[in-house]
């Protein structure tokens, strides 16, 4: 019985953790479309998680809302951060912080 206990924990983290892998991947093709519709440059080919949520989705359920963190350029010489936010592989936010137009 035991042994049938562990097995569920790890099928349940594995398919967890396959959930926010696949949820990463959604938020860094989302940051890079919206660096590229700002006209600025998409630097490192990567997103970082920067914390996770509880909220509530469009129809008031629980929902884990996802954060993450990308950085951008617009001249090359400065980097600035963007953030990306998910509830499930929905885009609900997406910023980028104030930066120079050159």
């Amino acid at each position: 019985m035991i042994e049938l206990l562990w097995c569920l924990v790890l099928v349940a983290a594995v398919a967890g953790w396959w959930r926010l892998s696949s949820t990463r991947e959604q938020a860094l093709t989302a940051a890079k479309v919206h660096c590229q519709q700002m006209g600025v440059q998409f630097l490192d080919g990567s997103v970082m998680s920067n914390g996770y949520q509880l909220t509530r989705d469009k129809r008031d359920n629980v929902a884990l809302l996802q954060k993450y963190r990308f950085e951008f350029t617009t001249t090359g010489d400065q980097r600035y951060s963007g953030y990306a936010e998910l509830i499930g592989k929905r885009v609900v936010k997406m910023e980028l912080e104030p930066h120079r137009l050159d």
